[in-house]
């Protein structure tokens, strides 16, 4: 760097111990053909200061001569610098974006989920039902009998405790296809796509046979059943079939509820 001839000694001593091996392994892999001598390494200054050098170099040899490895070296400490300067700010920029992505995902997933049974809520039914264009879609619509007696007479906790048993029935007796919300109250929807009208009055039947057995809170025996409301598509779009629902649950509660319409 000094314009001054070295020995491959003096070389050495001043690379920095961490790159010294690579450095030595392109000057011998050079050497040993003969060949062209490119490498790039850091040096260690007596005063701790380190530099980053580039260096190209030939081999020379006169008849009679000892080879010689005759080159330059450059300083570009400031470019590599540089580059690491941008490689951090863009490491931090990736690291933000997926934070705010991350964030995002979280808001949407709050937005569209209830907090309670963590089952999709009333607006992610809209949205998927409005995406929907099967017209073998087929809707349940599910409302717990006697909840309210609970939730009145053993608090808000007991309700919300019937409320999550509800919500692992229902998911436990539904397909893994199958698309079930809480969409408000003591209201569920199960979207079911490609069912029978006996395979959807099985899953009725398998729902309320297991709504009617007791569930235990706090050495108290609760009781509740689920009237439920079944309606298909048959070419209707998505709002008809949902006032469908409303309409079979409502015949099901008015003809003694824990049952089905």
């Amino acid at each position: 760097a000094d314009g001054q001839p070295r020995g491959y000694d003096d070389w050495a001593l001043t690379i920095h111990p961490d790159d010294l091996e690579r450095a030595r392994k392109d000057f011998d892999t050079a050497a040993a053909t003969h060949g062209r001598y490119s490498s790039q390494y850091r040096l260690l200054l007596p005063d701790g200061t380190i530099r980053h050098v580039r260096t190209r170099a030939g081999f020379l040899q006169d008849a009679g001569d000892t080879p010689k490895m005759i080159g330059a070296e450059w300083d570009v400490t400031s470019d590599v610098l540089l580059n690491e300067n941008l490689v951090r700010e863009r490491q931090l920029s990736e690291s933000k974006n997926a934070e705010l992505e991350t964030a995002k995902a979280r808001i949407e997933h709050v937005a569209l989920h209830d907090s309670l049974t963590g089952l999709p809520n009333r607006r992610f039914l809209d949205e998927m039902l409005a995406g929907a264009h099967d017209d073998r879609t087929a809707l349940l619509h599910l409302d717990l009998d006697r909840f309210k007696q609970i939730n009145d007479t053993l608090g808000h906790a007991a309700g919300d405790a019937m409320l999550m048993h509800a919500s692992k029935v229902i998911k436990a007796n539904a397909r893994t296809a199958d698309f079930v919300a809480r969409i408000g109250g003591d209201e569920f929807i199960v979207v079911c796509h490609g069912r029978r009208d006996d395979e959807l009055a099985a899953l009725a039947d398998r729902i309320i046979e297991e709504m009617r057995q007791p569930v235990d809170y706090k050495g108290h025996q609760c009781r509740f059943g689920v009237s439920i409301g079944i309606a298909a598509n048959s070419g209707i779009d998505a709002k008809q079939l949902l006032v469908n629902t409303d309409l079979a649950l409502y015949r099901a509660k008015s003809r003694g509820r824990n049952r089905y319409e």
